[in-house]
């Protein structure tokens, strides 16, 4: 009799998860359905809740010049979400005791520039402590960008061996040029080239089967256009050599890969527990640990909140977040390939439904809404409107209005920009990037 009890109460319990997913699931669809029709979300979503697979979708095309919808099969570029698997090789290489996280850089690329080398750790360039700069400001970087005739030991050399900003392991900076080294460090110790070790200690073990080191010329099946989206019109993104992001940024993958992925660390299928849980050891200086963010969820378990580890990526024409709640085993991975899309506050509203927390319905962008009423009430009126949200602080910053002017000019509303401009430069008299801004609208 009691089995039986016990039985009921379980096919009952089950049958009623099944239920809450399911409402849980069309909510989230009409979210992601909200963020699309707003043209602030074209891609791909996936979420699993308890370790499995609860919802995964794709809005929009993949490629609007054929008109080819995606699917949960696309394979979009991930950017920086690379550096989470770069960190993982190196830690493979750790517990394979062919790495020393707190050894000198200089041990494993005796190449490189030795009085900067001899003072930065393996560790310091997981977490961004090194000192390096993100080598976008450097001069040549951009042209470099498009077509780069160096090879990795030379781009090195002229993109990643700066002077120091800081003492090594003083201060946190986000910085491109030291997960590059990373990446030539595991060339270093395995004799291999990087997506070779990345396929064979990674892909392979977790039957990643649809991700990669983007080869340039390489044809893929299911592989995302990616786009710009501009207020009025799409528009390709500038072209970028997949060989200049490397290590930190040239990957692309699927979601049900990164779902693959997220099972391969809460499982401990490639590393062991204790170096696992290195990739989530954050600094004093900053929230990141090795390729990841880590914060708290405001979610408790057994009086203490859970743990989130997450991280974005973008790159021309796509952005890509990957949100994990560990206690939980819940996973968020959105991929977009319009560029620009709202991703944090999408993951945000995808983990209040999964957790039952309320949240604020998407709404147009301030750009979209000010261009919306440009077209429909004339400039003077969205001026005003805009002065009421600079009294309130809510307006655009520098760098957003700036941006916003060359995409009014780009629709074909020159006026309106110039008006916009003249506004800041009237309340900032001072900001010469404004100035210097609109003398160049008025002269188109």
């Amino acid at each position: 009799m009691m089995r039986t009890k016990i039985l009921c109460l379980l096919i009952f319990f089950t049958s009623f998860l099944s239920v809450a997913n399911q409402i849980k699931s069309k909510e989230i669809d009409k979210l992601l359905t909200q963020y699309h029709q707003l043209e602030q979300f074209n891609g791909v979503a996936l979420v699993s809740h308890k370790g499995k697979v609860l919802f995964k979708k794709g809005y929009g095309k993949a490629n609007f010049e054929w008109d080819i919808n995606h699917t949960v099969e696309g394979k979009f570029k991930i950017a920086s979400i690379t550096k989470q698997f770069t960190a993982m090789l190196i830690l493979q290489l750790v517990e394979q005791k062919k790495l020393k996280l707190d050894a000198k850089l200089i041990e494993y690329y005796p190449d490189y520039r030795a009085d900067t080398g001899s003072k930065i750790t393996i560790r310091q360039l997981l977490n961004h402590t090194s000192g390096l700069g993100n080598f976008f400001h450097l001069e040549g970087y951009k042209a470099v960008e498009a077509r780069n005739p160096y090879t990795l030991d030379e781009f090195i050399s002229k993109f990643c061996s700066e002077d120091l900003n800081f003492k090594p392991g003083t201060q946190f900076r986000y910085s491109n040029a030291g997960y590059t080294i990373l990446g030539k460090v595991i060339e270093q110790v395995t004799g291999k080239f990087y997506g070779e070790v990345l396929t064979q200690q990674i892909l392979k073990p977790l039957n990643m089967n649809n991700s990669g080191f983007n080869q340039q010329h390489s044809v893929l099946n299911n592989r995302v256009t990616g786009y710009e989206r501009l207020l009025n019109r799409l528009e390709h993104p500038s072209f970028i050599d997949m060989s200049v992001p490397f290590s930190a940024g040239s990957m692309y993958s699927t979601a049900m890969d990164l779902y693959l992925w997220d099972r391969g660390l809460a499982e401990n299928k490639i590393l062991s527990k204790p170096l696992t849980t290195v990739l989530f050891q954050v600094t004093e200086h900053r929230n990141y640990a090795a390729g990841w963010l880590v914060d708290n969820y405001p979610e408790e378990r057994f009086g203490k909140p859970l743990t989130r580890v997450h991280h974005g990526g973008m790159i021309p024409g796509f952005n890509a977040n990957i949100s994990r709640v560990l206690e939980d085993d819940t996973l968020v991975v959105l991929l977009d390939n319009t560029g620009g899309a709202p991703m944090t506050a999408i993951t945000e509203k995808v983990l209040s439904i999964i957790y039952d927390k309320d949240y604020e319905e998407p709404e147009l962008r301030l750009s979209q809404k000010l261009y919306k009423m440009i077209i429909e009430q004339g400039t003077s009126p969205s001026i005003a409107w805009y002065k009421t949200l600079i009294a309130q602080q809510e307006g655009f910053s520098e760098r957003q209005l700036i941006k916003f002017a060359y995409e009014l000019v780009d629709a074909n509303e020159q006026q309106a920009a110039i008006a916009f401009l003249t506004l800041n430069t009237k309340l900032n008299p001072e900001s010469q990037r404004t100035q210097e801004a609109l003398e160049k609208i008025k002269l188109l």
